[in-house]
């Protein structure tokens, strides 16, 4: 009796301790998740706050995805300047479901994690894999001086098309393209 009492106990261990390693690792790329309603709100809300929305390709299973939540998380600078700049937009791909219909409408990727850069107005800026943030061969991190770099041209980018966007009357970056005040 005393064996079973046990033997339960440590298998109700193993589960409980299964589950909340299961929840610890989840990053927020949702296998299941439909990626064009979350990209609609994720515009809405781009355009409320006058941002550009940053998508990220990736996945649980992805080390660099990993690397790459912990550098943003651990980091309180990094963290408030990223979500400061953009609306922060997260897309599983991998096995459980390559989501090909959505990412077949941006520019091809090499790899996760991925940004893809898109203004209030869903034009695709920019296609950037992340491995010019990595702190370096055989370092598992990013380079902090590197990866608030690139924030910092997307947040300066975003201040001059709005400032010119008001100088011409436009509502919208395309707007000052076609208008040849921008390129």
């Amino acid at each position: 009796m005393l064996k079973r009492t046990i033997a339960a106990s440590l298998a109700l261990l193993a589960t409980l301790l299964s589950a909340q390693s299961s929840a610890a690792t989840k990053l927020g790329y949702e296998p299941h998740a439909d990626p064009f309603e979350a990209y609609h709100a994720a515009i809405e809300q781009a355009q409320q706050e006058n941002k550009y929305l940053l998508i990220i390709a990736g996945g649980d299973w992805c080390h660099w995805c990993h690397v790459l939540d912990r550098f943003v998380a651990r980091d309180a600078e990094v963290d408030a300047k990223l979500h400061d700049t953009f609306v922060v937009m997260k897309v599983y791909v991998g096995f459980d479901n390559y989501n090909d219909d959505f990412f077949s409408q941006l520019p091809p990727a090499k790899g996760a994690p991925h940004f893809w850069i898109v203004s209030p107005e869903k034009e695709v800026l920019a296609s950037q894999s992340t491995g010019g943030f990595e702190a370096g061969k055989g370092k598992s991190e990013y380079d902090k001086r590197a990866f608030l770099t690139f924030i910092d041209t997307w947040k300066a980018h975003s201040a001059v098309f709005a400032a010119a966007r008001q100088e011409a009357g436009a509502t919208t970056d395309k707007e000052l393209r076609a208008q040849g005040v921008a390129q």
